[in-house]
């Protein structure tokens, strides 16, 4: 077991630069280069999205050896096979352009069959540790699962603007996550971990961008991994596994999501055509792309690491997140008008 192990690591290292050096070919090859619309897309040239392919290949990989090999149980093949289903919609939209609606669908359909097939990937109920009390969803289990996959991946997804940001995000939710859950995929993380590294070294430089396939798939992954642990962990409550927790580590995203839908709406424009109103792109108004970043990153580690160590409130925490969004975004518009 740990020959293969080491062999899908090393494979995983291959077959990541192997795409790298072959990217404007397979771009080419799929048609699925970023073309800057000099609107709101910062970068000058078109950049190949193939920066999760390698991923994408390695997932599938292990789903064949799960088969042979048992490395996994099979709740977590479900979770590859959900999160390639998922790449495949972001590949297709990568190269076909597919509306807001069609991807809503299609998202929702592959969780739905996800939830379908194993109970464990249902959200059935939530321990909220401030009132030491578990949340019973009953008959909307199914409804809230798929708004909660939803709601990962559409805020992921807005917030992959800058080169880097989506794969730092990722990068620490897995951290935490790893921290927060006990799980035996080490050899999974460890890929994902290694590849991550990869694609934010070449992604900060502009070589190649992850696209909706990267940032789809990544999401969803995360998505379903953390249901599934937070079910298997549903006998064992705390304030480190409580649903306050797993708000936090993904709050600060989905804030922006929400904050870009209403202020759309309010503003008589179509809610799912992109613009330069993220909060990232607010950060490179006054900073420059690094110091954006790691703003960005400190504004979401910072919240998660008083949740995780110290006794602070957690309710809190959560309206500390939403003064220091808000009021950051306020001077940064303020000094611009």
């Amino acid at each position: 077991l740990m020959l293969i192990n080491t062999s899908l690591i090393i494979l995983s290292i291959f077959v990541y630069f192997l795409i790298f050096y072959f990217r404007k070919q397979i771009s080419t090859l799929f048609n699925v280069y970023d073309v800057s619309d000099e609107k709101r897309k910062i970068h000058k040239f078109p950049t190949p999205k193939t920066a999760s392919y390698a991923l994408a290949f390695l997932f599938f990989t292990l789903i064949i050896f799960n088969y042979f090999y048992k490395l996994f149980e099979k709740d977590m093949n479900l979770v590859l096979m959900g999160t390639l289903t998922i790449f495949l919609i972001g590949f297709l939209d990568d190269k076909y352009k597919l509306s807001a609606i069609s991807k809503t669908i299609l998202i929702s359909l592959t969780t739905l069959i996800l939830c379908f097939l194993s109970e464990n990937l249902v959200i059935g109920k939530f321990y909220i540790y401030t009132f030491d009390f578990f949340f019973v969803l009953g008959n909307f289990s199914l409804i809230f699962t798929i708004l909660s996959v939803l709601c990962l991946t559409n805020s992921l997804n807005l917030a992959d603007g800058i080169n880097g940001l989506a794969t730092g995000i990722v990068f620490f939710w897995l951290i935490y996550i790893n921290q927060i859950f006990e799980n035996n995929i080490e050899l999974i993380t460890n890929i994902i971990f290694i590849n991550l590294v990869l694609i934010f070294v070449h992604n900060i430089k502009g070589k190649h961008f992850l696209g909706d396939a990267g940032s789809l798939m990544l999401s969803s992954f995360l998505a379903y991994f953390i249901i599934l642990l937070n079910n298997q962990a549903t006998n064992d409550p705390g304030h480190q596994k409580s649903a306050e927790t797993i708000l936090i580590l993904f709050i600060f995203p989905v804030i922006d999501m929400i904050r870009l839908f209403f202020e759309r709406l309010i503003n008589k424009k179509k809610v799912a055509v992109g613009d330069k109103n993220h909060f990232h792109h607010h950060l490179i108004e006054k900073y420059n792309i690094s110091k954006a970043l790691i703003i960005y990153f400190l504004l979401i580690n910072i919240p998660i690491m008083l949740s995780l160590y110290t006794n602070i409130n957690k309710i809190i925490i959560i309206l500390l997140i939403f003064i220091m969004y808000f009021s950051i975004l306020y001077n940064i518009k303020k000094k611009h008008e």
